[in-house]
């Protein structure tokens, strides 16, 4: 008898040293389906609360690296017309989904020195306005300047996220 009582006392300290209850120490391990259940819904709450702020952050990152590109282009176009590359002008022409740097007077979409640049889709260059109308802006040779100063948006489809851009009479283009 006092070897019965020595042994279930050694169980019950393995089990749970500081219980009042005799709890069996089972050999089978495992998750029950109520614990899985837990799990699964603390993590649908953790992708809940963060999936939103992840895909505003990516729209906002591609938003600021397209207004960057944009500037960037812009600001080719005149260094191009200032050293005048091939004795040439340069411009920039404006669709809703690309931009093309081009050479000369006036755009030609099948040229071979075009460069473009296609925007990413949840991107659209909206309310293109440039002084004089038309969708190309031409900078001077040796000056950079432009007599078309210009104003665009670069809108995040689905959303109110925008940026604009501005090209001062200079020919220099700021994100504003």
């Amino acid at each position: 008898m006092e070897h019965r009582i020595n042994t279930t006392q050694k169980k019950k300290m393995r089990s749970f040293p500081n219980s009042k209850f005799y709890i069996p120490h089972s050999t089978l391990r495992g998750f029950t389906v109520f614990e899985l259940l837990i799990v699964v819904a603390i993590l649908g709450v953790l992708l809940a609360t963060i999936l939103p702020s992840l895909l505003n952050f990516r729209r906002y990152s591609i938003l600021n690296t397209e207004a960057q590109e944009l500037v960037t282009m812009i600001n080719r176009a005149r260094l191009l017309s200032v050293s005048s590359k091939n004795d040439q002008r340069f411009g920039m022409h404006f669709e809703a989904g690309k931009i093309v740097i081009f050479q000369g007077s006036t755009y030609s979409s099948g040229a071979t020195t075009n460069e473009a640049h296609t925007f990413d889709r949840s991107l659209t260059l909206s309310s293109i306005v440039i002084n004089g109308g038309g969708s190309e802006l031409l900078f001077e040779k040796v000056t950079g300047a432009t007599s078309q100063n210009a104003t665009t948006t670069l809108l995040v489809t689905g959303t109110m996220a925008s940026t604009t851009v501005i090209v001062r009479p200079t020919g220099v283009a700021t994100i504003y």
